[in-house]
This record gives structure tokens, C-alpha cells and sequence, in this order.
């Protein structure tokens, strides 16, 4: 039984969308996890929607997925 910390780079966040989906995003964020440690705006992001209660899950699926598209596409062009 301990803490358990995982830290979340924007490069985890489009690896893991991109191989499992919003679901995926979901699990990595919430499953098996006691802190969160995010490291760059996507991955904040990302921690920011998902904790936010005033959005739907369709509302939150669809900017998360948005912003991670994004992010990749801007990373494939440099």
C-alpha cells in the first residue's frame, strides 16, 4: 500500500490517445493513480477538462480530442 504518483508528458497524452483512444486518455489519468504530475500545456489541459464538472462527458471527449489532434498535427509539421 503506498502513494501513487504519474507524471504526464504532452508526448504520453498523444501516444496514448493515438494507441487507445479517449477511453485510454481516461485510464491513464484516473486508474491506479493517487497524484497527477502534468508537464507541458497538453497534458494540463487534458487534467484540466477532465477534472471540470460543468462539462458533459460528449462536451469533454470532444475538446480533449480536439486539443490532442491539435497538438500531434503541430508536432508532425516541425
Amino acid at each position: 500500500m503506498g502513494f501513487h504518483k504519474r507524471y504526464i508528458t504532452d508526448h504520453q497524452v498523444i501516444e496514448v490517445f493515438t494507441e487507445r483512444g479517449y477511453q485510454g486518455i481516461i485510464n491513464y489519468f484516473t486508474k491506479g493513480v493517487d497524484a497527477i504530475i502534468t508537464s507541458g500545456d497538453l497534458s494540463e489541459h487534458v487534467y484540466d477538462i477532465l477534472h471540470l464538472n460543468l462539462l458533459s462527458t460528449l462536451d469533454k471527449e470532444t475538446k480533449i480530442s480536439k486539443l490532442i489532434l491539435q497538438a500531434s498535427q503541430k508536432i508532425s509539421r516541425n
